[in-house]
């Protein structure tokens, strides 16, 4: 709590009891309070349409038929401020059923200190400021989440049941989301690979709060088989245990990769090809050239028969590179 702040307090009380003054208690060695009286809770909307409070004192004094009706009426316009119930008497049905219906909080008047008021005052603002936070940070979940182009879910840790599954997921993997629902991670698996995924869940079991990154093997609900780069971070979900993973479909990609890896092979056979198998044919030609003008006479049969197995077995070689070219120019 700010010390130099303003903290607006609304007191709603019974005009058919002794007006409560939480002036008493507080001073502004405390907390600086500015608080606003009100007899009814039509005057209480009143004011909260007019202005904004931290917080909310609905005195309900000795406790009649009404008393509830009142808190009803309030919470039917707001439940963003924090609502405190002051009475005379502890009432403990009475009180439950209060807090059941979104009361922050119930205080008997006649137990009262500084220390008390100022508690529920720090506490119930404290509390309602932490729940705003985590509901905004649920919607920006659920936004990021939900709204995400890129497979996401949730599976429990312990029993790897789906808890939550995106739209993103439901069209990757065909499967609607109560279908999800009724499904366990192992279900979305190849077979051969799940021995490998139950490891993988082991070890993070261990090291809960572990991130992790793998391509793993899918099965869709038409039983296409799709290879996925898989993002794994812990969460509690609802309480729970869980794991967020973000799934990224990396079929084509590998399918590319591997096409370019069949493509290098043949260029490198082509390399190869070109500097030792045309080499050695060119070679004994040229050799083949040097002796027939040495020895014209003696051999030229020989040497000329020789020469031209030397010029087919080059131009074999040549019309082979030509088809190896040709099929990488064809792929591509």
């Amino acid at each position: 709590m700010t010390r130099n702040k303003t903290y607006k307090i609304l007191l709603i009380s019974n005009p058919e009891e002794e007006a409560f003054c939480i002036k008493e208690y507080l001073d502004d060695s405390i907390i600086i309070t500015s608080v606003t009286n009100t007899a009814s809770t039509i005057d209480a909307i009143t004011e909260i349409k007019s202005q904004k409070f931290h917080i909310i004192f609905l005195d309900l004094g000795n406790l009649g038929k009404t008393a509830l009706n009142k808190l009803d009426h309030i919470l039917s316009f707001t439940t963003a401020i924090p609502i405190v119930i002051l009475s005379n008497q502890l009432n403990m049905p009475f009180s439950i059923r209060c807090l059941e219906r979104g009361a922050s909080d119930y205080l008997i008047k006649d137990s009262l200190d500084t220390f008390s008021v100022y508690k529920a005052i720090r506490h119930n603002i404290d509390r309602r400021n932490y729940i705003r936070a985590l509901e905004e940070s649920k919607q920006r979940y659920s936004r990021l989440f939900h709204l995400s182009p890129q497979p996401m879910w949730v599976y429990d840790i312990e029993t790897l049941q789906f808890l939550d599954v995106n739209e993103a997921a439901q069209v990757k993997y065909g499967y609607s989301f109560n279908e999800f629902l009724s499904l366990k991670i192992t279900d979305i698996r190849s077979v051969d690979e799940i021995p490998k995924m139950l490891k993988t869940v082991y070890e993070t079991r261990k090291t809960i709060t572990r991130t992790y990154k793998g391509i793993y093997k899918h099965r869709t609900k038409e039983n296409s088989e799709i290879d996925v780069e898989i993002h794994s971070n812990f969460i509690k979900f609802n309480d729970k245990p869980a794991r967020l993973i973000l799934a990224n479909d990396i079929t084509e990609q590998l399918k590319h990769v591997k096409a370019m890896e069949a493509q290098n092979k043949k260029l490198r056979e082509i390399a190869w090809t070109q500097s030792h198998v045309v080499r050695a044919p060119l070679v004994r030609m040229m050799g083949l050239v040097n002796m027939l003008n040495e020895h014209y006479e003696e051999k030229s049969d020989f040497y000329l028969e020789e020469i031209n197995k030397s010029a087919l077995e080059f131009d074999k070689i040549i019309r082979e590179i030509s088809e190896k070219t040709a099929q990488i120019e064809f792929e591509d």
